[in-house]
């Protein structure tokens, strides 16, 4: 099941607060079209996980993972990667 790095559910806990969004709610994985109609990984907070959502707890963050990406993220995790001054949420492969 896709796992999440401790620095990448802080950082989208703080994400969370500061958007004032509830504690209860959680981090939806799930995919969306881009313009050019390609697929990508999306993430949002949710109140409750949808039907058909694997659901886990990371580092005290609830996280719902849609069925359509399951699958495609079973081994993989998300993380935090620097991009000069600004952390970034990535997408890697799971290690150990």
């Amino acid at each position: 099941m896709l796992t999440l790095s401790e620095p990448a559910a802080n950082l989208l806990t703080q994400s969370r607060e500061q958007s004032g969004i509830p504690d209860h709610a959680m981090l939806r994985v799930s995919s969306s079209a881009d313009d050019d109609g390609q697929s990508r990984i999306s993430l949002g907070f949710v109140d409750q996980p949808m039907d058909g959502d694997q659901t886990t707890t990371a580092h005290g963050l609830g996280v719902c993972i849609a069925p359509e990406v399951a699958a495609e993220l079973e081994s993989a995790k998300i993380d935090v990667q620097q991009q000069g001054d600004t952390p970034a949420l990535v997408v890697v492969p799971a290690t150990g």
